[in-house]
């Protein structure tokens, strides 16, 4: 549990009933391979519906419609499947070595081939600069044995084309000849730094080769990769079946990426930018932000020229003023210029969206990673944990007043187990198990507690007492997978009885001063430092006027 009803800081935590966010397991099984043929032969057919609805708005949006039953993984601000987790029903009468120049495409080759694809990333983690990659005598060779090599081309990954790859025997994906884009003469990579800066530049000149970035790409990418398994197993195959529904399924989250574009766009959502370099510059034209970085300063970073200070100040203006909505850094590669723009917007309170080149640790699939990134620029999700910084305001005490009761009994006596049943028909847990798990998030014995005015009223086993509190702000939290929490911070005043904490912050829906219809509290007697570290236990509150049965109804309605 975290605020905001996001979940924990943790990729494997599951999310909160009464609607927490991000990080849902799409079940990715469930069609046997015995119907896949004829599932597929109903995906063509609704493909075409939906890419005529789709498509009218956002180039690629020609997907098959999501399996019954699944959940949205856009619009639950998931970060998609975890391709592990559909692999048990997986039946394969072949596999196939697979190996990705980068685990972003070698992620989504894992995904779409499940148990049947054997695939490796030959750069893998986010401490590897593939800018400064040469390619090991081991790398070369695994690329040279593959059954399907997948590239990502435009000149990115150039070390990897060095290997003796045979077009008759392997398939080979390269993502810049779907997309028409080839290096070019501009395009190369260099290591200098002035002293005393860290990193280096990236000389892309007018090619951006980031297309893991693009969601054209990706299609495009998904497709062929597809095409690779179906055309090495052979129709009719049990492999070519599962690969088969695995991209059925992943165009389902396609779709849902999609929806959720086209949802900000019919609302006329449209962020403004500034990016320390354009790695991303593919997505954000997608979901239609608004590049406001000065051309100069770009292009003195993507020639590999140092901006000028003019250059550097006017795009520091900008990210101050009130134009732009998002600061964009790869923390890959923070030199001093992008340092001074990220101080910028953190003294403006602006959003900053941190992403790297590779696919992090914590990110499973690479339409999961989009679909974040996605999320968090723009910003319009606040009760999953997706918004601006800059729209979160100070609130008072009178937005939580009124009389409130613990869920903590109700999760005890039973009432909860329906909310439970159905938390388990989505997740990836057992009833049982988040009845474990919110027993450790509920837990509390202070059943009631009353508001009014700057007045807090604590009542444990019949006895109540009541402190005066006075505003302290409020923080935002950051989590590890990617959505954010607000904080409300309160502070006792005066004499503190015993049994009143000295510390009491409150996490809701909300970012802006509203009445809260419930909330989750956090209480210390230390510090509010101290208490913002708490993220296992958060009790919760729904108006004393509810009755058991209209708890649960409202935590299922949520």
């Amino acid at each position: 549990m975290t605020d905001q009803h996001t979940s924990r800081p943790s990729a494997s935590n599951p999310k909160h009933p009464t609607g927490s966010a991000s990080g849902t397991n799409t079940s990715a099984g469930s069609a046997k391979p015995s119907t896949t043929k004829r599932n597929t032969v109903v995906g063509v057919i609704v493909a075409f519906i939906v890419g005529a609805v789709l498509g009218g708005l956002i180039l690629g949006a020609f997907t098959f419609l999501r399996p019954s039953g699944s959940d949205s993984a856009a619009s639950a601000g998931s970060n998609s499947a975890n391709p592990a987790a559909d692999k048990t029903s997986d039946s394969c009468d072949a596999t196939f070595t697979v190996v990705a120049s980068v685990n972003q495409w070698g992620s989504l080759a894992q995904q779409l081939g499940g148990s049947c694809a054997k695939v490796t990333s030959l750069i893998n983690s986010i401490s590897v600069d593939p800018h400064d990659y040469e390619a090991t005598a081991s790398d070369l060779a695994k690329l040279a044995k593959a059954d399907i090599v997948v590239l990502n081309g435009a000149g990115y990954d150039g070390w990897a084309e060095k290997a003796q790859l045979d077009e008759k025997r392997q398939t080979i994906v390269n993502v810049g000849d779907l997309m028409g884009i080839t290096a070019t003469d501009e395009h190369e990579h260099s290591h200098d730094h002035a002293e005393g800066e860290e990193g280096h530049h990236h000389h892309h000149g007018a090619t951006n080769p980031h297309l893991w970035f693009s969601p054209e790409a990706v299609l495009k990418a998904a497709e062929a990769i597809n095409a690779a398994y179906a055309d090495k197993a052979g129709a009719g195959s049990a492999t070519a079946a599962t690969a088969q529904r695995h991209f059925n399924e992943w165009n389902g989250e396609y779709a849902d990426f999609v929806t959720l574009v086209n949802k900000a766009r019919s609302a006329n959502v449209q962020r403004r930018y500034v990016a320390t370099e354009s790695i991303i510059s593919y997505l954000l034209e997608y979901i239609g932000a608004v590049d406001m970085t000065p051309a100069t300063y770009t292009n003195a970073m993507n020639s590999g020229a140092e901006p000028s200070a003019a250059d550097l100040k006017n795009a520091v203006n900008i990210v101050s003023g009130n134009d732009v909505d998002l600061l964009i850094v790869n923390p890959q590669e923070m030199d001093g210029f992008a340092k001074k723009l990220d101080e910028a917007a953190q003294s403006s309170h602006k959003t900053v969206i941190s992403v790297t080149e590779q696919l992090p640790e914590k990110q499973k699939t690479l339409l999961g990673w989009l679909t974040l990134i996605a999320n968090q620029a723009l910003a319009t999700d606040t009760t999953n944990g997706y918004f601006l910084t800059q729209d979160v305001k100070d609130r008072n005490l009178s937005d939580y007043e009124g009389e409130w009761q613990s869920v903590y009994p109700l999760l005890q006596d039973g009432t909860l187990d329906k909310v439970m049943q159905a938390k388990a028909k989505k997740g990836d847990m057992t009833a049982a198990e988040y009845t474990k798990y919110y027993e450790v998030g509920y837990k509390t014995d202070v059943e009631k507690i009353a508001i009014k005015g700057d007045q807090m009223s604590f009542t444990r086993g019949g006895k109540t007492a009541t402190a005066t509190y006075g505003y302290s702000g409020y923080k935002i939290l950051d989590y590890a997978k990617g959505n954010r929490g607000v904080r409300f911070l309160f502070t006792a005043t005066g004499d503190v009885p015993e049994g009143a904490p000295k510390i009491v912050q409150f996490s809701d829906h909300s970012i802006a001063p509203a009445k809260a219809a419930h909330f989750h509290i956090f209480m210390g007697d230390d510090s509010q430092e101290e208490t913002l570290k708490e993220m296992d236990n958060w009790p919760t509150y729904y108006p004393a006027s509810m009755n058991k049965e209209e708890v649960a109804t409202e935590m299922l309605a949520h």
